[in-house]
């Protein structure tokens, strides 16, 4: 493959999510809902029922655990999240959403799917969604399987 592709390919690829990410993020707020980030956080939260850790959502989401845990903690300031004892592990603890950040994730799913879908439009998501999966796989990166 010439040179000139790849470097086109990185480029579009990272243009791309960065425009995704803006026009969700720029959508929900337009309706009132979370942020796109807050709602990342969230829908790990939740995938765990009441037991995630910060690191948990630090390896989900791709951060640090400095970040996860500064994201908890705003998350827990904006009344989403609450976190609480971990009896496996009293240097940790578990993070659960709070009834208010029930409330939010379903309010900002609902936005985000739709939005999302326009964004997607008739592309052919499962092809292209396999190909990332098989390409984050060469990178030895654990693809991210954060469910709706």
């Amino acid at each position: 493959m010439e040179l000139s592709g790849i470097v086109e390919f990185f480029d579009v690829l990272v243009g791309y999510e960065v425009a995704l990410w803006s026009a969700i993020d720029g959508e929900l707020t337009r309706h009132g809902a979370i942020s796109l980030g807050q709602l990342h956080a969230l829908r790990v939260v939740d995938r765990y029922d009441g037991l995630a850790r910060v690191q948990d959502l630090s390896e989900a989401i791709g951060i640090t655990v400095g970040a996860a845990s500064k994201l908890v903690d705003r998350l827990e300031r904006d009344g989403l999240a609450a976190r609480g004892p971990n009896p496996a592990n009293r240097r940790s603890s578990l993070i659960a959403l709070t009834p208010a950040g029930e409330h939010a994730l379903a309010a900002a799913i609902q936005v985000f799917a739709h939005a999302l879908s326009r964004a997607l439009a008739d592309e052919d998501v499962e092809a292209t969604t396999a190909t990332l999966r098989r390409l984050q796989t060469r990178l030895g990166e654990p693809s991210p399987g954060v469910a709706v």
